[in-house]
């Protein structure tokens, strides 16, 4: 489609967040939000990183000639060897080292710095909080109401996110939580407000005839996804662990080494791969960039944003498997190798050593630094070769 004023006027929300990029500036795009808001946003690549430039709303004033005219006036200072977002970031941080910043947006800046920057699950909750910013970044904090909570992590839950929907519940009133304690606000919107989703606890692991199944289906989406997917069943380690996975963590050819602050637990963990992970990290597809990461679709950065592969991947062995199979995620594949390497026979202190669970032996993991190399290799080996022998 392309951008005209009689267009963004037709444009209606649907139930998903919208781009609509423009065929005369290059990077401009129009963000159709599901709450109708309209607003401009700049693509581009700084110091061969993706960046991205808010514009401003189509309500509250920019039209399409001048959302063009910013783009315009942005890629120029690019060219000049400037980033175009920083004189913006400038003056945010600015206004809140002066007023403190009452906006949602200006906020959040200021709870990165003073409070994520802090934790090990930034990113995480980051990536949480993208949403809420975006639709709500610019509202002052005492007008974001129970009712916008409860109406975004609905529709979260409605569209059958629900584990979702209770981790953006968890990171917002988190926040709040932090304003209040700051003396920033008085009360907060989420006070008393239920997670919107009943989580059960997972059983669910994937069985021989499925393990097939999924084989077939990752084949038809192969890079990076089908081999993120099938590196998680070979070695049974975490998603965020993996899609983060760089050249330089790879010692040897086949010894994965994960320092204590790449680990969930915080505890270093060496994963000495199989061969046919290893092919995997040896491929000659993968996309070529500035980063050393082993699973990208832009060659700079990690994967990210694991919805829609998911999706593809489940509606690809359902319509395999002529049926609708049980739910399962990535995580259930990091169960499925566990119940593998326990089906072959690998003992459990060995198995919760492959994928660095700590158990009610968790002291032994401070004081026994032997890293069971032999052992580890042996048992997801047969595992790989088990799981080879299945799919063949």
């Amino acid at each position: 489609m392309k951008l005209s004023i009689k267009a963004i006027e037709a444009l209606k929300p649907e139930a998903q967040r919208r781009e609509f990029p423009d065929h005369i500036v290059p990077g401009l795009r129009l963000i159709v939000q599901p709450s109708g808001v309209k607003s401009f946003q700049l693509r581009y690549r700084y110091n061969g990183r993706g960046k991205r430039l808010a514009l401003g709303r189509l309500e509250h004033g920019v039209s399409l000639a001048s959302a063009r005219d910013k783009a315009r006036a942005a890629l120029l200072k690019l060219t000049d060897g400037l980033d175009p977002s920083h004189e913006v970031n400038q003056k945010k941080a600015a206004a809140v080292q002066v007023t403190l910043g009452s906006t949602i947006s200006a906020l959040l800046d200021r709870y990165d710095r003073e409070k994520l920057s802090q934790l090990r699950s930034r990113t995480n909750a980051l990536t949480f909080l993208r949403e809420f910013r975006s639709e709500f970044g610019e509202l002052e904090i005492n007008n974001f109401t129970k009712q916008h909570f409860t109406a975004l992590t609905g529709r979260f839950a409605r569209e059958g996110k629900g584990t979702k929907a209770n981790r953006v519940h968890t990171h917002i009133k988190t926040f709040y939580n932090w304003a209040i304690g700051q003396g920033i606000i008085e009360t907060s919107p989420c006070d008393r407000v239920p997670k919107p989703y009943i989580e059960q606890s997972k059983e669910r692991f994937l069985l021989d005839n499925e393990i097939k199944l999924f084989w077939e289906a990752t084949g038809g989406d192969l890079e990076p996804w089908g081999y993120l997917y099938r590196f998680l069943l070979l070695t049974g380690q975490r998603l965020n662990e993996v899609a983060y996975m760089t050249d330089m963590e790879v010692r040897q050819g086949y010894h994965w080494h994960l320092s204590s602050q790449r680990t969930k637990n915080k505890l270093r963990h060496d994963v000495f791969l199989p061969r046919q992970a290893v092919e995997i990290i040896n491929r000659d597809t993968r996309i070529a960039g500035q980063g050393d990461f082993v699973f990208t679709t832009t060659g700079d950065g990690a994967v990210r944003s694991f919805d829609k592969p998911n999706k593809r991947l489940r509606a690809k062995m359902n319509e395999l498997a002529g049926r609708d199979l049980e739910h399962f995620t990535p995580h259930d594949l990091r169960r499925t190798c566990e119940t593998g390497l326990a089906m072959l026979g690998t003992p459990q202190p060995i198995i919760d050593r492959i994928t660095n669970h700590v158990t009610g032996r968790g002291m032994s993991r401070v004081y026994n630094m032997y890293d069971y190399r032999d052992e580890k290799l042996a048992a997801i080996q047969k595992w790989a070769d088990h799981v080879e022998g299945v799919i063949s």
